[in-house]
């Protein structure tokens, strides 16, 4: 009963609780990590340029990108991902997707409040794989109260938005209500940019901080070459706010509200998204492995674009440049690729740089662009007439 009434609160940010010890030393590689979306697919259109009959390969997260990709006339989307958790979530929306009209399935992802979460689970239950059916059979908490919200990232944001609430609400309601630009430059610097608020940014974003609350190695593992990443990321935000208005970054109404409102939906989630993406789900196949196995495997010539996320946040450099590899191995001629990074510092070797030629000019758009304005990009395509061999 009590989950019942969190699920449908006006502010589901109560149904929240602060994670156990237990909760925190969980594998990351095996837990629910994202569930909403973190990353603005206008912008990483923009980087791949898919074509028709283009063969694409992702990385599955939260399944925004993968059910983002049907919004192109692509041929096929190959998503992947180690974690079989974030796979799982993949395939129950998908099958909500075929099962379910906009607002039934709105509901149900938990965007908007349901009573019946599980009796509709139970209908689409017999579309998911075996072994994604004995998963969320064991995580049934986690439909009653809204998939959508229950991934750790986006309990995090949520917890911490609960504190900017209780600190900063006025400005905060005050910021996301503005549809000027100019006014908006012009409140942030007499009103919303205090040296209080950057300092405690700064801190609570520092990595020995932040693994207080949170396991994702993509923060707190690889930032060997990181200076002051919670100033980093601040100025970041300050750059995205000077050029976007705040209403329509996710990341923000996340930070900022504990939810996503209509203003700031990625697009999978729109009526008009939903429409299309449901019409080209035979499209994507869903695998569980190592990415960088599978690119080392699958035959050359095999992909047109590379939607890689910010798995470069969670290697070392050697990993890194494993990667790179696989991508150059697995490129069709004049494959595009887009790899993001939000606080660890990898590079392209000069050595790669004739075949992975990257597009500057675009990456600075994309990093200014970018409306959950963490990342920095490297985007551009594979060259045609340059063969390299690397040791295996």
């Amino acid at each position: 009963m009590f989950d019942s009434i969190l699920a449908n609160h006006p502010h589901p940010i109560l149904a929240w609780r602060f994670p156990s010890n237990k909760l925190l030393e969980m594998d990351f590689y095996q837990s629910l990590n994202y569930s909403l979306g973190n990353e603005d697919w206008q912008v990483e259109k923009k980087a791949l340029q898919v074509e028709p009959d283009d063969h694409v390969l992702c990385v599955t997260a939260s399944g925004d990108r993968p059910l983002h990709l049907l919004l192109t006339p692509c041929k096929k989307v190959v998503s992947i991902d180690v974690n079989q958790s974030q796979n799982f979530l993949l395939e129950l929306k998908i099958a909500t997707f075929k099962s379910f009209d906009y607002e039934k399935t709105l509901a149900f992802l938990g965007c908007n409040p349901s009573y019946e979460r599980q009796k509709w689970y139970n209908e689409i239950a017999p579309l998911l794989s075996p072994p994604a059916q004995l998963y969320w059979a064991r995580h049934q908490k986690q439909i009653a109260l809204g998939i959508i919200y229950q991934g750790q990232t986006e309990k995090l944001c949520r917890l911490a938005s609960q504190f900017v609430r209780f600190f900063r609400k006025g400005k905060n309601d005050k910021l996301l209500a503005i549809d000027n630009i100019e006014e908006q430059r012009l409140f942030i610097q007499a009103n919303w940019d205090t040296w209080g608020f950057r300092k405690a940014f700064e801190i609570l974003v520092h990595p020995k901080i932040f693994k207080l609350f949170s396991n994702d190695p993509g923060v707190t593992a690889y930032t060997e070459h990181a200076d002051k990443p919670g100033r980093y990321i601040y100025e970041k935000m300050l750059s995205y706010l000077h050029n976007h208005l705040a209403k329509h970054s996710p990341l923000l109404q996340l930070l900022m509200e504990g939810k996503i409102i209509k203003e700031a939906y990625f697009p999978y989630l729109t009526a008009e998204g939903f429409e299309t993406i449901r019409q080209r789900l035979e499209k994507i196949e869903i695998l569980t492995t190592n990415i960088i196995d599978y690119l080392h495997q699958v035959p050359k010539n095999s992909f047109d674009c590379f939607s890689m996320s910010d798995i470069a946040s969670y290697m070392p450099q050697s990993a890194f440049e494993r990667l790179l590899q696989g991508i150059i191995h697995a490129a069709k001629p004049h494959a595009r690729f887009c790899l993001r990074e939000v606080i660890s510092q990898r590079h392209i070797p000069d050595h790669f740089l004739t075949t992975m030629q990257r597009n500057a000019p675009l990456e600075a758009q994309l990093e200014r662009d970018e409306s959950n304005f963490v990342y920095r990009f490297m985007a551009g395509t594979v060259a045609s007439d340059v063969i390299l061999t690397y040791d295996a």
